[in-house]
């Protein structure tokens, strides 16, 4: 018999945003019958055959959805050509249900802002994630700017310095990894001169304090915009909570199990956590992926899960964990 302690995250599982998406295609699908959701609603492969189930028909091209049908936008965000592509279609008004995270929607409304105030924006984030792929519409579409890994860091700098922006706002995607933009942001304020001659005509008129400070921090209330150089940290705060989790619960364990789906990036972000911190971890989808061999010899074991991933699916796993190594 195994002498086994499970520890389950506090903050695992389905986050407000994905919950509103889920349930906005269960009702509509409910109401209306047979609907379509534009992509992957949420990234969980369990809840997308479910609501397959209850009749919703899922398109990866927009071309694939019939005209006037009643149709649901993902959570992760839309570029604004999904809208007009969908208005052809007579997909307008009550046929049209967007799910879009409303943390998502902030970080469009602040990109905007950014872009009109003369901020070129750069996104740390996943350049083939949809929730990119939507922000990146608001700034300079296939030609944003996306750095995925801090130790880019040179990237960005080579970029800024190439092309002599004065002015430059960082941003994140919702679901990357806290400390990864931190890492990012710190080498790249180590490493960037900013003291350039068009800075100073473009600045003429602010502070030389603000002229030669590197980047600094902006609230997302984007009230002071007179620096020249800026981050934002628009890294979502159940993604925080699941990180800060996920790192507390590791440190106390021998053997991580993360509960994702496998494209869900803030999943990804959690196994990374463990892994940084020299943790055994183990990325499952389902219960059934669990080995016995695993647990062998362990005495403490951390449970955590992706912001897209049902309570049923943790109860299943952690109840899987008792069952295979005979714990109470």
């Amino acid at each position: 018999m195994f002498k086994l302690k499970i520890i389950i995250a506090k903050h695992a599982g389905f986050c407000s945003g994905v919950k509103k998406a889920v349930e906005m295609a269960e009702d509509t699908a409910s109401r209306d019958g047979e609907i379509y959701v534009y992509g992957q609603l949420v990234h969980n492969e369990r809840v997308i055959e479910e609501l397959k189930k209850k009749g919703v028909e899922f398109a990866d091209k927009i071309e694939e959805i019939p005209d006037n049908a009643v149709t649901v936008l993902r959570a992760h965000g839309e570029p604004g050509t999904t809208y007009e592509k969908l208005k052809q279609k007579g997909v307008i008004g009550d046929k049209l249900k967007d799910a879009t995270c409303p943390l998502v929607k902030l970080v469009h409304n602040i990109v905007i802002k950014l872009k009109n105030n003369g901020y070129e924006v750069i996104i740390f984030g996943k350049k083939n994630h949809p929730e990119a792929i939507g922000i990146s519409y608001y700034i300079k579409g296939n030609d944003t700017f996306i750095v995925e890994k801090p130790e880019d860091f040179d990237l960005v700098i080579g970029y800024i310095n190439k092309n002599n922006f004065s002015k430059v706002a960082i941003i994140s995607q919702t679901t990357m990894s806290v400390n990864g933009y931190n890492r990012l942001i710190q080498d790249i304020n180590k490493n960037f001169d900013n003291k350039r001659e068009n800075q100073k005509k473009e600045f003429s008129g602010v502070h030389k304090d603000k002229l030669y400070e590197q980047f600094k921090k902006l609230e997302l209330n984007l009230k002071d915009l007179s620096y020249p150089f800026v981050f934002v940290d628009t890294i979502c705060n159940p993604t925080k909570q699941r990180q800060a989790d996920t790192e507390e619960i590791a440190k106390g364990a021998d053997l991580m199990i993360v509960i994702g789906g496998k494209n869900s990036s803030n999943s990804k972000e959690l196994v990374a956590k463990c892994e940084e911190l020299g943790i055994e971890t183990y990325f499952i989808q389902a219960a059934e992926q669990l080995k016995k061999e695993w647990f062998e010899n362990k005495k403490n074991v951390g449970v955590t899960a992706g912001a897209s991933t049902p309570d049923i699916t943790i109860n299943e796993v952690v109840e899987k964990i008792k069952q295979i190594t005979n714990t109470k």
